[in-house]
């Protein structure tokens, strides 16, 4: 019994042992600094943070924590002036950065970390260089410019000559990561492509461009490698925006889902870069305001939370977005509609498949709602306009509490369309299209597929026109 109990205390004891000792410590020593207090931050996307605070003891800060490790990326201790001195963290932990007040770049030292060490050594090269240069612009005007501009470029080819150096002396240091992140993609010339008359076709050369540049636009940048997601905006978040943002905003939805996995799947096996790509990409298009964007989301819903990749995820969280999912794909473009039955103002059951129009427009709306005060007279007056036109018709369902409101709306806005209550109705098209707010309009062909959504009603009668010259395809 005395021996078993030995046992415990000696396991104990270790356990305890292991949950005091710090999971990192940076020490920084700062001769002849009088800050009372120094604090420690990190960048991550294009935010700063502060993590840490450190208390002046003799002129050296101890920042550290037994709890939770630094993640890997560019961190900075910083005054409470805002005066602040970058550092890398990645493989090392503990270490310690020594320098003086009157220049805390210039004079650093650097113990028991050879990142921050080769770090360090490089931005003293930089600096100097960015010295020179300043001496050199303040010459312009008073030497002749070809010889400015000859200095200049001696200057810049130096700097040029450190960085690229330091690249390839150092391909695994984050630095590096860091610095061939910046470098723009390079395009290889296609081949020459010819139009039908034998004259070169332009368009479509410049189409292999673009095509390349999507393909290869994360070249650059490590993916495989979590600091990148803490580093300055410019380095990785900007860059990372402007492609969701802009390249991918003329995309069809199949070539941003496919470019989207590409990328995702080049950072899995990663603790963080993983987990950002899927649940960023996932919110993008779960919030964007284009039409058929959601089946992206629904895409990504599927590939990655419904098979178990989101390992970060509670199992209740999952299955909300999964079921959310499932009613999306319900309103996806050429969907059916189910056939919908509702009461009109005087009881008489309406059914939507009766409605033989070459055009439907099935809105979701109610006499309280202050978006569909100002859309759903658009819509009308689209309707009026257009209804021969194209062969248009309307059922607008009502979603509203106070029937005799919603009489009082349909008599004051004169609408002469197929009004329908909601409220009741063969099957809940709230769950079915998980309609939460309201207006929410779908525009269907004669087979009640669905051919557009999330349409403002300035823009319905151009997409219709569109659609039905054959100028829109899914």
């Amino acid at each position: 019994m005395k021996r078993y109990f030995f046992i415990s205390i000696t396991i104990l004891l270790i356990l305890v042992s292991l949950n005091s000792k710090a999971q990192y410590s940076v020490n920084i020593e700062i001769e002849g600094n009088k800050d009372s207090v120094m604090y420690l931050g990190h960048y991550y996307l294009k935010n700063t943070y502060a993590l840490d605070t450190a208390y002046n003891k003799k002129g050296k800060f101890v920042f550290e924590n037994k709890t939770k490790a630094l993640d890997p990326g560019i961190y900075f201790f910083s005054n409470s002036s805002g005066k602040y001195c970058e550092f890398l963290v990645d493989k090392d932990k503990f270490f310690s950065l020594i320098t003086k007040e009157s220049d805390w770049v210039k004079n650093m030292k650097v113990k028991k970390s050879k990142d921050n060490e080769k770090y360090f050594e490089y931005l003293r090269g930089t600096s100097y260089f960015g010295e020179e240069a300043n001496k050199i612009n303040n010459l312009k005007g008073k030497i002749a410019e070809e010889e400015f501009n000859k200095r200049m470029e001696s200057i810049r080819k130096s700097n040029d000559s450190i960085k690229e150096n330091f690249i390839k002396d150092n391909p695994d240091h984050l630095l590096t990561k860091v610095l061939t992140a910046t470098k723009n993609i390079i395009i290889p010339e296609p081949k020459t492509i010819y139009k039908e008359d034998n004259t070169v076709d332009s368009a479509a050369m410049q189409n292999e461009r673009f095509d390349y540049y999507i393909h290869h636009y994360f070249d650059n940048i490590d993916l495989q490698h979590d600091g990148m997601l803490r580093t300055p905006e410019a380095v990785f978040f900007k860059t990372y925006n402007y492609y969701w943002d802009e390249l991918m905003k003329y995309q069809t939805k199949d070539s941003i889902f496919s470019l989207a996995v590409h990328w995702i799947e080049k950072s899995r096996g990663t603790k963080s870069m993983f987990k950002f790509l899927v649940h960023d990409i996932t919110e993008r298009y779960l919030k964007s305001p284009y039409m058929g964007h959601d089946e992206i989301y629904i895409k990504m819903i599927n590939k990655y939370y419904a098979s178990g990749d989101a390992t970060w995820m509670p199992p209740s969280a999952i299955d909300k977005e999964v079921a959310r999912a499932r009613k999306w794909e319900n309103g996806m473009l050429m969907k059916t509609v189910p056939d919908l039955a509702c009461p009109d103002t005087n009881d008489v059951i309406h059914n939507l498949y009766s409605l033989t129009a070459k055009y439907k427009i099935l809105i979701f709306w109610s006499y309280d709602c202050g978006h569909c005060a100002t859309e759903i007279p658009k819509i009308y007056n689209y309707y009026k306009k257009d209804k021969e036109t194209f062969d248009v018709e309307v059922m607008a369902i009502h979603s509203g509490l106070d029937l005799k409101q919603w009489k009082e709306k349909i008599v004051k806005l004169k609408l002469d369309w197929l009004n329908v209550n909601g409220l009741v109705a063969n099957y809940d098209w709230h769950e079915y299209f998980d309609i939460e707010s309201t207006p929410v309009v779908f525009i269907l062909d004669k087979d009640n597929r669905i051919i557009g959504k999330k349409i403002p009603a300035d823009n319905i009668e151009n997409y219709i026109k569109l659609y039905d010259e054959g100028k829109i395809k899914f």
